[in-house]
């Protein structure tokens, strides 16, 4: 296994839901009206209820703060990516990363950070101009974490160990998120965690039980790792060098990878490439774990630029990008 780090329902409306607090600054394109019914439609989209009035005039001053925040966030983007209302649209910036982001990310002790070595499994660097694991199968379902558990970790470690099973033994599988959540070394489980502490736990529990014996449930719960009968192992895993071509060629000869990234951005992401000033996007503020699951080359369509992308599984659904990647 080869985690890598990276830069990288019938809604009734009241009445007073279109008396909006004054303090709601709108884009300076569209009217309240319009306003109105962009957060009625995603109230309805997302199955949003709110206890109080006063609960609904907060969160739609944040949806507004939030879609200007898209407006500029549009406006500086350097690929293809469009930013607008999404399922995280509600939530301040402090709550989106209090809800899905990670502590800074670490490693044990014992691991030879200041001198990492390139993996001895891939015996050729590939020289693959693109790769997409989804093409070939390889990729299970996109899942959904929730918005009350930060295991984007456990996803990510779940997500690259069925990707593997699949591509070298061609044994579909659908392991226990929740197995890991509960079992991982050191146990903060929806506090947070870190990738290498679901392989540890795979590693030192001779494999993972299937999903249908041990559902996600999106809390913490007590290690229950005899639950059900393992359906998948792994032999060992390692930190990779940050060395983007090298982890291209072990994208493309060996399969998808953990990876870690700045998911400041991601709230209001829809669709496309992502290609952000560097001084917008600290590559040493690491805070999501994802699943790279290929990448290519892009030329832009008036062919301002062009550039090399990686492919993304996350875990927030199928209502978040493009069904799974960025």
């Amino acid at each position: 296994m080869w985690p890598a780090t990276l830069p990288v329902g019938l809604v009734v409306w009241g009445a007073w839901v279109l008396s909006p607090p004054a303090t709601a600054a709108l884009p300076p394109d569209l009217s309240m009206a319009q306003m109105i019914q962009m957060f009625q439609d995603f109230r309805a989209r997302f199955n949003r209820t709110y206890q109080t009035q006063e609960e609904t005039h907060e969160r739609f001053k944040v949806f507004v703060q939030n879609l200007a925040r898209s407006r500029d966030l549009q406006a500086s983007e350097l690929g293809t990516a469009q930013y607008g209302v999404t399922r995280f649209s509600d939530l301040t910036e402090n709550e989106f990363a209090e809800k899905f982001g990670l502590a800074p990310p670490s490693l044990p002790g014992w691991l030879p950070i200041g001198g990492l070595s390139k993996s001895p499994l891939l015996r050729k660097e590939s020289k693959s101009q693109s790769c997409d694991w989804r093409k070939a199968g390889a990729v299970t379902a996109v899942k959904d974490q929730g918005m009350e558990c930060k295991s984007c970790w456990a996803f990510a470690t779940a997500s690259n160990i069925e990707a593997l099973w699949n591509i070298h033994r061609h044994l579909p599988r659908n392991v226990s998120v929740q197995e890991i959540i509960d079992c991982a070394y050191q146990k903060k489980g929806c506090n947070g965690g870190f990738v290498w502490q679901g392989l540890l736990s795979v590693l030192n529990s001779s494999g993972l039980s299937g999903s249908e014996l041990y559902p996600y449930v999106g809390r913490n719960q007590t290690c229950q790792k005899h639950r059900g009968r393992k359906v998948t192992t792994i032999d060992g895993y390692e930190v990779l060098p940050r060395d983007e071509k090298y982890l291209a060629s072990v994208v493309a000869s060996q399969g998808p990878v953990t990876a870690l990234l700045n998911m400041k951005v991601l709230q209001g992401y829809q669709k496309g490439i992502i290609r952000r000033p560097s001084q917008a996007c600290s590559p040493n503020h690491l805070d999501h774990a994802v699943v790279i699951v290929g990448f290519g080359d892009v030329k832009s369509r008036r062919g301002s630029w062009t550039g090399s992308y990686w492919i993304i599984q996350n875990s927030w659904g199928e209502h978040w990008g493009e069904k799974m990647v960025e």
